[in-house]
């Protein structure tokens, strides 16, 4: 490799640190590219890395989100009284699981951990409603994702 091809490699190290840090969309397509012509030198390494762990933990903290608001509408539905809003909480559960799905794969579903999400889900409902909770979660993975019927 001559001067003349480290001075490029440096140049375009530099463009794309430089484009990373104010047009994250771009510096994405511009990687595609790179990745798409199997260019291994052009690749920003340093923050494909980082960007694609944090693609992961991105998809399993929205599931772990969703799960917790499944949660928090089915405590609401399994253990108060409040029928005037059990259609709407059907429906929010609904959307939550559509949620789940589009999100899921088999090494997702290794990482889901319902106990956390319940604890959470338990302290927001028992913020409004003066009922008793399980300790543990009464729920599985399986029950979340079961579809409710609509009475």
């Amino acid at each position: 490799m001559n001067s003349i091809d480290v001075t490029r490699q440096t140049n375009t190290k530099t463009r794309m640190t430089n484009l990373y840090e104010t047009d994250f969309v771009q510096w994405t397509e511009e990687q595609a590219k790179v990745l798409s012509k199997r260019n291994q030198k052009a690749l920003d390494w340093e923050n494909l890395k980082e960007e694609i762990d944090n693609l992961g933990k991105e998809q399993i903290n929205a599931v772990h989100s969703f799960l917790k608001q499944i949660i928090i509408y089915r405590l609401k539905l399994d253990y108060t009284n409040d029928i005037l809003s059990r259609r709407n909480w059907i429906d929010e559960v609904d959307d939550f699981q559509d949620e789940i799905e589009r999100r899921l794969t088999n090494t997702l579903l290794n990482k889901i951990n319902i106990q956390p999400e319940y604890e959470r889900a338990k302290r927001k409902v028992l913020k409004v409603y003066d009922i008793s909770l399980p300790e543990l979660s009464p729920y599985t993975f399986a029950d979340l994702m079961k579809r409710l019927p609509e009475n």
